[in-house]
């Protein structure tokens, strides 16, 4: 496992080669980014591929095998190959192999390219299917922040705003960690249209929302500052923070996928699974989110 930083300006972000994940995320010597302390998460920022959230029982079926893939699949277990490096830029690789096909029976390769230009990281992925039938796939991001000014004694430690055009709707994992697409709720904002987060605020673990009208996610301080926003196009944002069993966790999780939790009970075919993405032989899906920071 190697480290690399980049930097531009005041800015530096440094990414390992474990799961091309990004550990540090600087801007005039504030760490923005969650540090990983084992005692809340270990994580920091694990890429989420080849699926995002779980597979029902831990397993998917394809062409008559059955798999076992546990949450948010293999990557961010995986040691990636630096193909590209610039003083505000790093590119890392990752191509299937004998262990990856013994659990996803899929060829690829999936490049993830860091940037970072003022104040804004750029992450950009890129799956290409190096098979020679189609391959289907799910991606998404689980970058944790640190919670600006954060006090556990305050009764309100921040607040998320939306940028959309609508009303914001979402799931809650259930059973086995999946969800009910056909049971939606209402996301509540209070009279600025912000969401509060305080220490109950994810007594419900994940909020799956539906993001297809949302291209912005602003985490703010306790005095509605703006702290650093999340810009992407996906069909899912997921919020979490394990205030369950930490109910003193100075963080918080901004997750946009492409892919979302399986199905309570789902015993389909794994490209028949909810908000899979599918690519011909030789074809590459390319997509990517910003992180701005505010404060």
């Amino acid at each position: 496992m190697n480290t690399v930083e980049i930097k531009s300006g005041g800015m530096s972000a440094t990414i390992s080669s474990l799961g091309a994940e990004l550990t540090s995320l600087k801007c005039d010597g504030i760490e923005y980014l969650w540090q990983g302390n084992p005692d809340f998460w270990a994580g920091q920022s694990p890429l989420l591929f080849p699926t995002t959230g779980r597979c029902w029982d831990n397993h998917y079926r394809h062409e008559g095998q059955e798999y076992s893939l546990d949450i948010h699949g293999f990557a961010r277990f995986r040691e990636f190959t630096l193909v590209d490096s610039k003083e505000d830029s790093a590119t890392f690789a990752l191509h299937s192999d004998e262990a990856t096909l013994a659990v996803y029976p899929f060829p690829f390769f999936l490049f993830v390219t860091y940037k970072v230009d003022g104040k804004k990281l750029t992450v950009e992925w890129m799956v290409r299917n190096q098979g020679e039938k189609d391959m289907f796939f799910q991606i998404g991001a689980h970058p944790a922040f640190n919670l600006p000014d954060f006090d556990p004694a305050d009764e309100v430690r921040g607040y998320f705003q939306f940028e959309t055009d609508g009303e914001i709707d979402y799931l809650i994992p259930l059973e086995k960690g999946c969800v009910k697409p056909d049971e939606p709720h209402r996301l509540e904002l209070d009279a600025e249209g912000m969401m509060p987060i305080t220490a109950k605020t994810f007594d419900i673990d994940t909020y799956v929302i539906d993001s297809t009208n949302i291209s912005a996610c602003t985490l703010l301080t306790p005095e509605r500052l703006p702290w650093l926003t999340v810009r992407f196009h996906m069909p899912i944002l997921s919020l979490w923070a394990p205030t369950i069993n930490h109910p003193d966790c100075p963080f918080v999780c901004i997750e946009p996928w492409c892919g979302s939790c399986d199905t309570v009970g789902y015993e389909g075919e794994f490209g028949d699974r909810r908000i899979m993405n599918r690519l011909a032989p030789s074809q590459h899906f390319l997509t990517s989110y910003t992180i701005e920071l505010n404060g």
